[in-house]
């Protein structure tokens, strides 16, 4: 096999391989693909008188296909970390979330804060900040009452958000993948060649007439003599 077209085919590996930085499955791939493309492809051209040509096709195609195989398992991994890193961000979300709901203003909290003499205006900011725990029912409105709480933080009580303020949770994480490599082989057939015969002209006949008969001036006469 000629060095130089091994040369050649090595060059043309290194450059796909150079597409696909931070990629390391992805190089690795088109890497082993284009030598074991390139030794297929000289064995096969050999056979021909044409083992550099087939070294270098055979080194080309082989670095697209380990490349392609290889970009699938990066794009794999690279999901698989984007999951991880989802599932972790929703984890600490839910605690998050637990931590505000536990934090979150009860109806024992109004009435102990009414009893001790609080601003109706501080009480409902409390609420408005933390929210509550759960939503009212008839029997706790009725014993908010009872307890000498006033309509207005009854009235926050029961407009207030569930759990305190909502948490926006993580996005789920997208995966762009990128599209394969595809080496088409284009084959152009020659138009077929079109024989266009000479042509040929046709007269049409002339016609002269019919002929005409011109008579002398000269009679000729029998006589009989007796």
């Amino acid at each position: 096999m000629n060095h130089r077209y091994v040369g050649t085919m090595l060059v043309i590996t290194a450059l796909v391989c150079s597409s696909a930085s931070g990629q390391a499955n992805t190089r690795r791939g088109a890497t082993l693909g284009g030598v074991a493309g390139a030794i297929a492809g000289g064995i096969i051209g050999e056979n021909n008188d044409e083992a550099g040509a087939g070294a270098v096709i055979g080194g080309v195609l082989g670095a697209v296909a380990g490349g392609a195989l290889g970009s699938a398992k990066d794009q794999e991994q690279a999901m698989q970390r984007q999951q991880y890193q989802y599932q972790q961000q929703n984890y600490q979300y839910q605690q998050q979330r637990y931590a505000e709901v536990q934090a979150a203003v009860t109806p024992a909290d109004v009435i102990n804060m009414t009893r001790s003499g609080l601003p109706d205006t501080v009480i409902m900011s409390h609420i408005q900040q933390r929210g509550v725990q759960r939503r009212l029912e008839v029997s706790d409105i009725i014993s908010l009452h009872q307890q000498g709480v006033r309509e207005p933080v009854i009235s926050a009580l029961q407009h207030a958000t569930v759990g305190g303020p909502a948490t926006q949770p993580a996005p789920q994480p997208v995966v762009v993948q990128e599209r394969p490599v595809i080496v088409e082989q284009r084959y152009y057939t020659p138009p077929p060649a079109v024989i266009v015969p000479a042509p040929r002209y046709y007269h049409r006949p002339h016609y002269h007439g019919r002929p005409h008969h011109h008579r002398g001036g000269t009679r000729v006469g029998i006589s009989f003599g007796l």
